[in-house]
C-alpha cells in the first residue's frame, strides 16, 4: 500500500492528545498529529484551539482520508472492537493497553490483523524503558544464559482514578464488577520481550491467585458522603492478584499486579534469573537497577554470586542500540522515555512495511491473561490453557 509521509496520525482519547503531539513534534519527518476524537466536549475543548482536527465521532473519524492511522487511548474494554473497526476501514493501529478484553476479541483482532493490509500495534511503553532493553541487549547476547526464571509486577495505587467526584469512572466499574488480574501487560511484557515469547518460546499454562477487596471500600467510606450508592457497594476487583505461568521451554513466569495497596511511590519491579546472571530493578526507586553477571560481578570463596552492582556499570558495553542511538531525545518524554520509543517504532514499522517488535500475535498473548485468570481463579486456581493465536 501507499505509505504517506509524515504519517498522520489521529488520538482517540484526547487527553492523552497531548503526549503524541509533543513526541510527534521530535519526528517530523516521520509522524504528525492530524487530528484528535473523543466522546467529552470539555476533553475537546483545547484543542478546538489549535490546528489539530477534532472528532467526536469514531466513526466519522475512520471516514477521514486524511488521516492514515489511529492511536487508542479509550477505555480497556474497548480497545479491541475499536482496533477491529480501524484495520478494516484501512487505518493502522497503535492500541494502548490491554489490546482485547475475552479470548474472543483476542481471536477476532487476530484475524482482522492479518485480512488488513495496515499495520497494528500495541503501546507497551514498559518494554521501551532504558533498564528493560538493555536487559534484552544482554539477554540477546547470551550474558544471562539460560533463562530460569523471570518476574515482573506493577505496583501503583491509583484508586482516585476510580471515581470523578460521587460517581464511578469506567475504571471503577470495571473495578467493581470483574476480578481477575485486569492489567496484567506492563508487568509481563518486558518479561517476555527477554524470553522471546512467540518466537522462541510459548506460554503454555497460566494460573492465577487474588487477594480481597480492601482498600477500595475503604477509600469509598472515607471519601464518598452518607447515602452515595458507591459507598456501600460490594467491589469485587482485588487489591492484588499475582499471576504464574510456565513455557514450553520449563521457564517459570510471575507477575503481580497491585493497583491498590497504600504505597509511597509508584514501583515496577523486574526480575530475571539465568545461569550465568542475575538482573533485579526498583525495589527502591532510589537505587539503581542491581545486576550479578558470572565472572565480572564480586564472587565469594566459593565462586558463587557475592554482591550486587548497578546495572549502568555495564552501559558502555551493553546499552541498547535504541537508547545509544537516541536516548538524549527519549529521556525528555513520558514513562521514562519509552513513549518516545513507542511511537517511533509504530511509525518505522508502517514506513518500512513491516511487523512491529509488539504485533498483534504478543498483543493478544499478554491481554489475555485477564480473562484466563478469571477462569483460573473461578476453577479453584487452577493452571489453564494458555491459547496459541
Amino acid at each position: 500500500m501507499s505509505i504517506h509521509l509524515p504519517i498522520r496520525i489521529a488520538v482517540v482519547g484526547a487527553r492523552r492528545g497531548r503526549t503524541f503531539m509533543n513526541i510527534a513534534k521530535m519526528l517530523p519527518d516521520k509522524v504528525r498529529l492530524e487530528a484528535v476524537c473523543d466522546v467529552k466536549e470539555d476533553a475537546l475543548a483545547e484543542w478546538r484551539e489549535t490546528d489539530v482536527r477534532v472528532h467526536d465521532n469514531f466513526e466519522e473519524l475512520l471516514d477521514d482520508p486524511n488521516v492514515d492511522a489511529v492511536c487508542l487511548a479509550t477505555p480497556v474494554t474497548i480497545h479491541a472492537r475499536q482496533a477491529i473497526a480501524a484495520l478494516d476501514a484501512g487505518k493502522h493501529v497503535l492500541s494502548e493497553v490491554t489490546a482485547a478484553w475475552t479470548l474472543e476479541e483476542c481471536h477476532d483482532l487476530v484475524v482482522a490483523a492479518k485480512r488488513s493490509k495496515s499495520t497494528y500495534m500495541m503501546a507497551e511503553n514498559y518494554c521501551f524503558m532504558r533498564e528493560v532493553m538493555m536487559v534484552q541487549n544482554m539477554v540477546e547476547q547470551g550474558v544471562f544464559g539460560e533463562i530460569l526464571y523471570a518476574e515482573g509486577a506493577y505496583i501503583h495505587q491509583i484508586i482516585h482514578l476510580l471515581f470523578n467526584g460521587d460517581e464511578l469512572t469506567w475504571r471503577g466499574k470495571l473495578r467493581r464488577d470483574q476480578i481477575g488480574n485486569l492489567y496484567p501487560t506492563h508487568s509481563l511484557g518486558p518479561v517476555s520481550r527477554w524470553l522471546g515469547i512467540n518466537r522462541d518460546d510459548f506460554y503454555t499454562t497460566t494460573s492465577t491467585f487474588q487477594t480481597r477487596s480492601l482498600m477500595l471500600p475503604i477509600y469509598a467510606a472515607r471519601n464518598l458522603p452518607e447515602g452515595n450508592i458507591h459507598r456501600d457497594e460490594e467491589y469485587q476487583a482485588p487489591d492484588a492478584t499475582t499471576t504464574m505461568l510456565r513455557t514450553e521451554k520449563g521457564v517459570m513466569v510471575q507477575i503481580r499486579v497491585d493497583w491498590a495497596s497504600p504505597r509511597p511511590h509508584h514501583m515496577n519491579r523486574y526480575a530475571l534469573q539465568g545461569t550465568k546472571a542475575s538482573f533485579i530493578a526498583n525495589i527502591d526507586p532510589s537505587l539503581d537497577p542491581q545486576i550479578w553477571i558470572e565472572g565480572r560481578s564480586p564472587e565469594d570463596q566459593h565462586g558463587g554470586a557475592k554482591s550486587w552492582e548497578s546495572l549502568w556499570k555495564y552501559a558502555d558495553e551493553f546499552e541498547h542500540p535504541w537508547w545509544k542511538e537516541a536516548g538524549e531525545a527519549a529521556a525528555k518524554t513520558g514513562h521514562g522515555g519509552s513513549d518516545f520509543f513507542v511511537l517511533r517504532e509504530f511509525a518505522n514499522a508502517i514506513s518500512e512495511e513491516r511487523e512491529p517488535v509488539i504485533n498483534v500475535h504478543d498483543a493478544v498473548t499478554w491481554s489475555s491473561i485477564t480473562p484466563l485468570s478469571k477462569i483460573s481463579i473461578e476453577e479453584g486456581n487452577q493452571p489453564v490453557q494458555v491459547p496459541r493465536f
